[in-house]
């Protein structure tokens, strides 16, 4: 890949706001019609409350989305602002091939390819952006949608630990969501998890900063099981 642009993109937009619409649920990529495993949990009655909504939500983000999606996301950010293309490329690789669930691996590359098309209407004409576009159109490459954030929100201009906490948010809304509709529970009891999740993303921000290459893949094989079983259930609501 032609690395010698390097530089954020030249554009007239805001960050702050670039990085609201990019992080908006409403952003159409896709991403309402996955629940990641969650109504597996909700089928086999793992998850049936409020309270075992809010531990289910803990644990993913703790043992697994920090050391595979924002690990990701930061890795992405970083190489893309050193002008690390080919890195960049490799951890696409590792991160599809890390992903053991077939329903997982599928999401990400579908919600990783339509978030790079909806920002060709903002990136089109960045040399840089250009070519990761031409790459994954051809499919010489995934397009992970972590991957793809990372290197968007750093030739937006949008600073890591933003892009970080905003991904977190993102994940941690989602599953909220999905709990109002499968568990279900109400709206209140739903913010008042996320409320109580403020914490929790600190720690996570402090945590992925201390993380490595070596760390990405780790995995809590309860959650690889049960997206697992989801491809086989009876009924289903959600793609995953």
């Amino acid at each position: 890949m032609d690395t010698r642009i390097l530089t954020p993109t030249e554009h007239n937009g805001i960050p702050f706001f670039h990085l609201l619409q990019i992080s908006d649920p409403l952003f159409p990529i896709g991403g309402f019609t996955q629940s990641y495993g969650l109504e597996t949990y909700v089928q086999k009655g793992i998850v049936h409350d409020s309270d075992s909504s809010k531990r289910y939500l803990e644990s993913y983000l703790l043992n697994s989305f920090l050391y595979n999606d924002l690990l990701t996301v930061r890795l992405a950010w970083e190489y893309t602002g050193n002008g690390q293309m080919e890195k960049v490329l490799e951890l696409d690789e590792f991160f599809s091939a890390s992903k053991a669930p077939r329903e997982l691996r599928t999401a990400s590359v579908k919600l990783g390819k339509r978030f790079l098309k909806i920002l060709e209407i903002e990136l089109g004409g960045n040399k840089v952006f250009d070519v990761m576009l031409e790459r994954v159109n051809k499919g010489n490459i995934q397009g992970c949608y972590p991957v793809m954030y990372g290197f968007v929100t750093r030739l937006l201009s949008i600073g890591k630990a933003e892009a970080l906490s905003a991904v977190s948010y993102g994940a941690a809304a989602a599953i909220i969501n999905n709990c109002a509709k499968l568990v279900p529970i109400s709206q209140n009891d739903g913010q008042r998890i996320l409320f109580g999740t403020h914490g929790i993303f600190q720690k996570l921000l402090e945590k992925v900063e201390g993380l490595s290459e070596e760390h990405l893949g780790s995995c809590c094989f309860g959650f690889d099981l049960r997206s697992m079983q989801h491809e086989r259930l009876y009924t289903r609501i959600y793609i995953s």
